[in-house]
């Protein structure tokens, strides 16, 4: 493997900020206590004419005075053989390569390797917390923690990305406390890879890589709801998925969706809405189409706990009810009730797309709209039509 091109290719620890760094106000006056903060064992080599050198066994130190915002790197072997002593800046670059290695510039092109992946990533996010807090804090910032061997499924803008995390809120010096995951749920968070938000982050992952993300109060999106306003956050991701979302896949969804007929099963019928999801295969590097179903049903039991949580809810509901079943004789033509319910169910379709989840309250707000605004096209072409 070329670790040069490989390196230029995956830039690993990312930042939007451009602003210049905070420095402490006076070294000088105040000098640093330097304390180890993680420290590993090593096997290092270095890049001499586009080869790799076996050097040894070393270790490999993370140092600073927090307060001072001040850090060092060290790769010693005894107080008498230190190989690198590097103050860090913002500007310092280091890639995490496959498989547990990592490479970084001090006078000579260093390569690492961990002896174990718990001892890369643990190393890896305590660096990446002081490259963030060097960066200025404000900004979005993204570092991988490690990944295994490289492959052609790789995230891009519009890729949608399978994650389970672990959230924790910043403040200041202090991360911690965590506040949400989903390690046990029987699902993955799918997150769709845009330009902008938070979710850029996760451009150019594989299946399996780890990476730490930084977010900002500004940037967090839904993630706010975890935050007292003022902290950052702190997601550490792992990918399980990465699949590939074609443009015309989703014209085609749409096209069967604005055809099919919605009076084709009885009422009482565990109707459902079938909808596409592009899954890539791996080994053949196609992409095919599978079935995912989504039950109306469930959607019901929100419904009605919607009825129970929310006084408006209740009477949008209680009077599409009484539209639909108790009072059909005021529809004169019951192309009219078709229609509407197309409506409804059009509108539901689009407001929860599968490639993405939702919170209990996003999940109310949006259900509330749908509904009034059903009821209210409704009324509208009753009382022309009376």
């Amino acid at each position: 493997m070329d670790s040069t091109n490989k390196s230029e290719t995956f830039k690993h620890h990312q930042n939007d900020a451009n602003q210049s760094i905070r420095r402490p106000k006076s070294l000088a006056t105040h000098s640093p206590v330097v304390a180890t903060i993680v420290a590993k064992a090593v096997t290092v080599s270095k890049l001499e004419n586009n080869e790799l050198t076996a050097v040894g066994k070393y270790g490999f130190a993370l140092a600073g005075d927090v307060k001072l915002n001040y850090y060092q790197l060290l790769l010693y072997g005894s107080k008498s053989s230190i190989l690198v002593n590097l103050v860090l800046t913002k500007d310092f670059k280091y890639n995490v390569n496959e498989n547990n290695t990592v490479e970084f510039i001090s006078k000579e092109n260093w390569h690492l390797e961990f002896s174990n992946t718990n001892d890369a990533v643990d190393f890896n996010s305590h660096l990446a917390f002081v490259l963030w807090k060097l960066n200025g804090f404000k900004e979005l910032f993204w570092f991988d923690l490690y990944y295994p061997s490289r492959n052609d499924n790789v995230a891009m803008f519009g890729s949608v990305v399978e994650i389970i995390y672990v959230a924790s809120t910043v403040q200041g010096n202090t991360i911690g406390p965590e506040v949400s995951n989903n390690i046990e749920d029987s699902q993955y968070l799918k997150v769709n890879v845009n330009q902008e938000g938070w979710e850029r982050s996760l451009l150019g992952v594989n299946d399996s890589t780890q990476r730490i993300v930084y977010i900002p109060y500004a940037e967090m999106g839904a993630w706010k709801i975890l935050t007292n306003g003022k902290q950052c956050l702190c997601l550490t991701v792992t990918v399980k998925n990465v699949y590939e979302i074609k443009e015309n896949d989703i014209n085609d969804f749409l096209e069967i969706v604005n055809q099919e007929s919605l009076n084709t099963a009885p009422i009482n019928d565990s109707s459902s809405i079938q909808v596409k999801e592009i899954v890539e295969n791996n080994q053949t590097d196609q992409i095919a189409a599978s079935l995912k179903t989504v039950c109306i049903e469930s959607l019901y039991d929100e419904f009605e706990k919607f009825k129970l949580d929310s006084i408006k809810t209740n009477e949008r509901l209680t009077k599409l009810e009484s539209l639909v079943i108790e009072k059909p004789n005021k529809i004169e033509n019951s192309s009219e009730l078709k229609k509407s319910m197309k409506t409804l169910y059009k509108s539901i379709i689009r407001e929860f797309p599968v490639d993405q989840t939702f919170s209990g309250s996003q999940i109310q707000t949006i259900i509330q709209n749908i509904f009034h605004n059903t009821l209210t096209s409704s009324s509208q072409s009753h009382s022309k039509n009376v």
